[in-house]
């Protein structure tokens, strides 16, 4: 006989964290999830690409049988940016409550990617809240959600880079942003991962087989300075495809796990005045769980997320 209180626990997700902030005075549930690769012509290798629509379904799944306020997507929503891929994403991504997303290092468009890609324009209209834009503020319940666009591409200019970047204009605009924001409710959502998650990365090379160096940002200090100058409690990034939460300068950053690899996950963020509950909710049962790792044991990624998850919570305020 089934325990329903395991049932309960499952539905509930596994307690990723706990943190004194952020907080908001009224309570608020936000989904957040990343790395989706959404690929219509693509099988195998780490990223399980024949499974990426199942898993995007399976993460619409989890967000509409919950109470949630709203969907955030830390980028990199499909394989290689083309517009097949975008259109096929818009197509699952049915999600109940409003969906915002920033762009990952394979949706917009590089100098060394053959492929026809979606305009920047035409993503910002998607996915950016009322097609205003990047960078963008939206409110969601109780929270203040700040999205950063940190691809080196440009409309008209492709990047040479899968680097992160945050140019002067984007760190003039979240200065005067964060100045009329209420902070402790804020929460800055970017794709690229900031330098403490690297050095996590770089601190498990020799143990793990690793494959070159993972795409940073280039010019992270103007970024890290002012969000802990402005005391901003919580940056959430993807880009790593495991799940993490590490310090820079000060910024507590939370990293996403990835949808299309190991783990298989999206994060449920339960906020309200005593602080903020982060829930791992899986999308693949064990079945799909062993193909992942059967795809994935030799990535170094893949490795770190299970390193990871066997830690769980990774931090945790009120212990």
């Amino acid at each position: 006989m089934t325990d329903s209180r395991s049932v309960k626990n499952r539905h509930a997700g596994q307690v990723l964290a706990r943190l004194e902030r952020p907080i908001a005075a009224e309570p608020t549930r936000l989904a957040v999830f990343s790395d989706v690769h959404l690929a219509t012509d693509a099988t195998g290798t780490w990223k399980v690409f024949h499974r990426t629509e199942r898993h995007l379904r399976g993460a619409v799944d989890a967000v509409n049988e919950r109470n949630v306020d709203g969907v955030v997507v830390a980028g990199d929503l499909t394989r290689n940016g083309n517009p097949a891929e975008f259109d096929l994403f818009d197509e699952l991504a049915a999600f109940d409550p409003p969906m915002v997303a920033v762009p990952g290092n394979h949706d917009f468009p590089t100098t060394f990617d053959e492929l026809e890609s979606l305009p920047i324009p035409e993503f910002e209209a998607r996915y950016t809240p009322d097609g205003a834009g990047l960078p963008f503020r939206v409110r969601v319940g109780g929270l203040e959600v700040i999205g950063l666009d940190s691809h080196e591409a440009t409309p008209g200019s492709p990047a040479e880079t899968w680097d992160g970047r945050v140019d002067a204009e984007t760190l003039m605009w979240l200065d005067e942003t964060l100045s009329a924001a209420a902070v402790d409710a804020t929460i800055v959502v970017v794709h690229h991962n900031l330098p403490a998650t690297g050095a996590l990365y770089e601190r498990w090379s020799g143990e793990l087989p690793m494959e070159g160096e993972v795409p940073g940002f280039s010019n992270p200090e103007p970024l890290v300075s002012l969000l802990a100058r402005h005391d901003v409690p919580l940056v959430v990034t993807g880009h790593l495809h495991f799940p993490a939460i590490e310090r820079s300068g000060g910024v507590r950053e939370l990293t996403v796990p990835a949808v299309s690899s190991f783990p298989h996950a999206l994060l449920l963020l339960e906020v309200d005045d005593q602080g903020t509950i982060v829930r791992f909710l899986p999308l693949a049962d064990a079945d799909g769980m062993v193909e992942s790792i059967a795809h994935g044991y030799e990535k170094d990624r893949v490795l770190l997320s299970a390193a990871q998850l066997a830690t769980f919570p990774l931090e945790d305020d009120f212990a």
